[in-house]
């Protein structure tokens, strides 16, 4: 009876230590289990402001919010939200935004400051948001106006010709870029964001054709996707600003100042503007001209200013919905930068482009020359040409970052 009450009490003892044994390490899974639930909780939370701080970049680079995600519905993410407080601007170029990352049980904000830095929408040759077609022998190239004039002799002292002629487009379909006939360019054909075949938006793509703006030439490079939409930022006459049409007749050359137009700033505002055969329109100094309308250069007109393209900048307004239609044709030269974001342009004929063309919509067609300025890039200059920080325009450099 003893041996067998011995036996009972072992079994009880060893019962009750397997249980609490077990207990514990149940406890001790619970307790693991939310730990590292808690913990993936807080990583996804600080990756969902990560994304709010990402897309804080990309809303600071223009100064428009029609194109702005600041909170959910827009910011909601597979795993939460992201919620962006209006930015702060701190002055001197900086600004600070203030970023809640918001997962299912977890919550963790992030503070960025931002350098923003004015940036000039030239970048490209010609750029169609929508598309752009280039036909004929027309070719593109680059050079620098701030080292000379155009001179594509080869080994000439004044030599001055780069490999920066690029066409590009926000599209990611088929013939956003089309390109035919014996069409050169000297630069890289650049496509919409994040697309893994660029060669798919191309039709027309030859590689003996495009030379990746390398020298010599690299097919490896010669059609790029960019990583985010180039911006398109609207154009908005000022306020104030009066707009007519005004022709500059055939053999008569307009002279635009600085000081003048109706603000007495520089900035002049055309409902249709048109320069006739053998007119000249150009400027003795930095100036905007608006253009409500139309504008169109015919046989033989010089537009801008030989010697330094930045100086004449063109800006399209769209009114309505109609579309407008923007020509440059016969043996113009065109020396300035002309931004048209709801216009579509026309380049024909044996035209001259001397700076750079950016549209909803650009065609090329016949023998144009397009030589893009590389100087319409240059913004830390003590005077930056008027295409710097064009409607508020800007790159954006974050400069410190901290978890609140």
């Amino acid at each position: 009876m003893d041996r067998r009450g011995s036996v009972l009490i072992t079994s009880l003892a060893v019962i009750i230590f397997l249980t609490l044994a077990g207990t514990s390490l149940l406890v001790g899974g619970i307790s693991q289990t939310s730990t590292g639930l808690r913990t993936y909780n807080r990583s996804n939370a600080l990756h969902l402001a990560e994304a709010g701080v990402h897309q804080a970049a990309l809303n600071l680079r223009t100064a428009t919010l029609a194109d702005d995600i600041t909170g959910p519905p827009a910011s909601t993410l597979s795993t939460g939200h992201f919620e962006l407080d209006p930015p702060l601007s701190l002055g001197n170029g900086l600004t600070k935004v203030t970023v809640r990352g918001v997962g299912p049980l977890e919550q963790r904000r992030v503070e960025a400051v931002f350098r923003l830095i004015p940036q000039s929408v030239f970048q490209f040759a010609l750029f169609g948001d929508q598309n752009v077609q280039v036909s004929g022998s027309a070719i593109t190239n680059s050079y620098n106006s701030s080292l000379g004039p155009y001179n594509d002799t080869v080994g000439s002292p004044g030599y001055n010709v780069g490999h920066n002629g690029d066409v590009g487009t926000n599209s990611t379909s088929t013939g956003g870029i089309a390109v035919g006939g014996s069409i050169f360019v000297d630069g890289q054909l650049v496509v919409g964001p994040n697309v893994s075949n660029p060669q798919s938006v191309v039709t027309g793509y030859d590689p003996a054709f495009v030379t990746g703006g390398t020298s010599p030439p690299s097919d490896t490079q010669d059609v790029a996707s960019q990583p985010t939409s180039f911006p398109m930022p609207p154009v908005t006459v000022p306020a104030g600003l009066t707009c007519s049409d005004f022709t500059v007749g055939g053999n008569q050359t307009v002279t635009l100042s600085p000081t003048g137009g109706p603000l007495g700033n520089g900035n002049y505002c055309y409902q249709n503007l048109q320069v006739q055969g053998g007119g000249t329109l150009t400027t003795s100094g930095s100036v905007k001209v608006y253009v409500t309308g139309g504008l169109t250069a015919t046989g033989n007109t010089v537009v801008g200013v030989p010697s330094d393209p930045r100086k004449m900048l063109f800006l399209i307004a769209s009114t309505g919905e109609a579309t407008i239609e923007g020509t440059l044709t016969g043996s113009s030269q065109f020396y300035g930068a002309l931004y048209a974001p709801d216009a579509e342009i026309t380049i024909t004929g044996n035209a001259d482009v001397f700076g750079s063309i950016i549209a909803e919509q650009v065609n090329v067609t016949g023998s144009a020359a397009i030589h893009y300025d590389e100087a319409l890039t240059a913004c830390d200059m003590p005077d930056p040409p008027p295409s710097c920080g064009l409607n508020n325009l800007f790159d954006t450099d974050m400069v410190s970052w901290r978890e609140l």
